[in-house]
């Protein structure tokens, strides 16, 4: 009895160790999650469908909540938009959410000082190698009073 029982926990355990189905297997970035660098492309609309502009940005989640990200949008004259800075979390329904507040150092063009502020609700494809997004973004002056409000959608590659 005792050699049959000694043989049923040795057979267990090599069955524990076969490899997973490489179907079935993750990529190694789908640990992350959203932590990491990304390659931004928005398309910025009035938010009725009416293309605005399109351009690159580059996104960092970093792990403990925080967001660090830079847009190369024309709109803004050099030096006028400051980096963004914010938070992410994981929603209850597997999409992230993440919101980020830039300055507008000063008036030039068709910004005014103050500040942008966008929300996100990001959905992480299951390899953590590529998301989408729906923004929503504000624009205030130095008082926080709300000058203006556009939408963005953007598709987004992890930086190798």
């Amino acid at each position: 009895m005792f050699t049959s029982a000694k043989t049923l926990v040795l057979a267990a355990l090599a069955v524990s160790l076969i490899p997973v189905n490489a179907a079935r297997a993750q990529s190694q970035q789908s640990s992350l999650g959203l932590v990491g660098a990304w390659s931004v492309s928005v398309t910025l609309t009035d938010c009725n469908g009416a293309v605005r502009g399109t351009f690159p940005s580059i996104v960092m989640f970093s792990r403990g909540g925080t967001v660090t990200e830079t847009t190369f949008n024309p709109a803004f004259q050099p030096g006028q938009r400051s980096t963004g800075l914010g938070v992410w979390y994981l929603n209850d329904d597997g999409t992230y959410a993440a919101a980020d507040v830039a300055y507008i150092q000063y008036s030039a063009g068709m910004f005014n000082a103050g500040t942008q502020e966008i929300t996100h609700r990001i959905n992480l494809n299951r390899h953590a190698s590529r998301w989408t997004d729906e923004a929503s973004v504000q624009f205030y002056d130095i008082a926080h009073n709300k000058l203006a409000h556009a939408c963005a959608t953007a598709t987004a590659v992890r930086l190798q």
